[in-house]
C-alpha cells in the first residue's frame, strides 16, 4: 500500500495541531454532508429525540400511568445525554472499517474516525442543547448560577464517549460481529440508566449505589440534579468517571498505535 504521512517534516506539537484541524474539517464536511442528503436537513437533529420523548411519554404517562411530575421535561432531561452517547458509540463501532478508503490513501492515526464520528454528534447535541434550555425556561425553570455546572458535567459525559467510542473502534475490525453485540448492549443499557424512571422511586437505598455505578446514570441524575433541582452535581462521581475515562482514552491511544498496521489491514479486507 502506497502510504503518504501527512506528518513528515513537522514538530511534535505541529502534529497534534494537524490532526486535529484535519479532524474539525472532515467534521464539517460531514455535518454539511448529512444535512444535504436529508429532506429534514438539521431539523431531523431536534426531531429525532422529540419523538422519543413523545413514544415513551405515550407509553409511560399516558397508557401506563407511571410518569413522574413534569413528566416530559423529566424525559428530555434523560433522552438527550443518553442519544448523545448512544449515538457515538453504536456509530464509532464501524468507524474505522467506513473508514478504509482514506486509510488506503493516507497514514492516519486510527482515532480519527471515532473522533470525527464524535465531534459531527456533539456539535448536533449543541443544538439539541440550547433547545433543551428554551423549554425549561418555558416550563418555568428559571436559568441560575447553578446551571453553570452543567460545563463538567458534559465535559465528563464528552471524555466517557471518547472512551468509550474508543474501545468499541479498537474492537470491532478485529470481529465485526461484534457490531451487533454493541447495540444490543445500548438497548439494554438505555433501560438500566433511569431515562424514564427516578431511580430513588424503583430502587431500595441499598441498590443504588450500583445503581449509580452506571456512567450514563450517574451522569443523568446530575444533569436532572442541576436542572431540574437547581442544585449541585454529585462532584465526587463527575471526578471519578473522567479520570477512569481519561486513563482508557491514553490506553487505546496506546493500543490503536501498538496495533496501527493490524488495523490498517483489518480495515481494508
Amino acid at each position: 500500500m502506497n502510504e503518504i504521512s501527512i506528518y513528515s517534516n513537522t514538530t511534535a506539537f505541529q502534529k497534534v495541531l494537524r490532526f486535529w484541524q484535519l479532524v474539525l474539517i472532515k467534521v464539517r464536511f460531514n455535518l454539511r454532508s448529512e444535512a444535504a442528503r436529508s429532506y429534514l436537513s438539521y431539523a431531523w437533529w431536534v426531531l429525532e429525540p422529540l419523538l422519543m420523548v413523545a413514544v415513551f411519554y405515550i407509553v409511560f404517562e399516558i397508557l401506563l400511568h407511571r410518569g413522574t411530575r413534569d413528566f416530559v421535561t423529566f424525559l428530555l432531561c434523560g433522552i438527550i445525554p443518553w442519544l448523545w452517547f448512544s449515538k457515538c458509540v453504536s456509530q464509532s463501532g464501524m468507524s474505522i472499517t467506513q473508514g478504509r478508503g482514506l486509510i488506503g490513501q493516507v497514514y492516519l492515526s486510527k482515532a480519527f474516525f471515532p473522533l470525527v464520528l464524535i465531534g459531527q454528534n456533539s456539535v448536533k447535541q449543541l443544538f439539541v442543547f440550547v433547545l433543551l434550555f428554551i423549554f425549561l425556561i418555558y416550563k418555568g425553570y428559571s436559568p441560575s448560577i447553578t446551571w453553570l455546572w452543567l460545563i463538567p458535567i458534559i465535559l465528563t459525559q464528552l471524555v466517557f464517549i471518547i472512551a468509550t467510542s474508543f474501545i468499541v473502534a479498537f474492537l470491532v475490525p478485529f470481529a465485526r460481529d461484534i457490531k451487533y453485540l454493541i447495540d444490543a448492549g445500548l438497548r439494554m443499557l438505555m433501560y438500566g440508566s433511569g431515562i424514564f424512571y427516578s431511580y430513588t422511586d424503583v430502587l431500595i437505598p441499598k441498590h443504588r449505589e450500583i445503581f449509580l455505578m452506571n456512567p450514563m446514570a450517574n451522569l443523568i441524575v446530575n444533569y436532572r440534579k442541576v436542572l431540574m433541582e437547581d442544585s449541585t452535581p454529585m462532584l465526587g462521581s463527575l471526578m471519578g468517571i473522567t479520570l477512569v475515562s481519561i486513563f482508557i482514552i491514553m490506553m487505546m491511544f496506546l493500543l490503536m498505535k501498538q496495533f496501527d498496521n493490524t488495523l490498517t489491514r483489518l480495515a481494508l479486507e
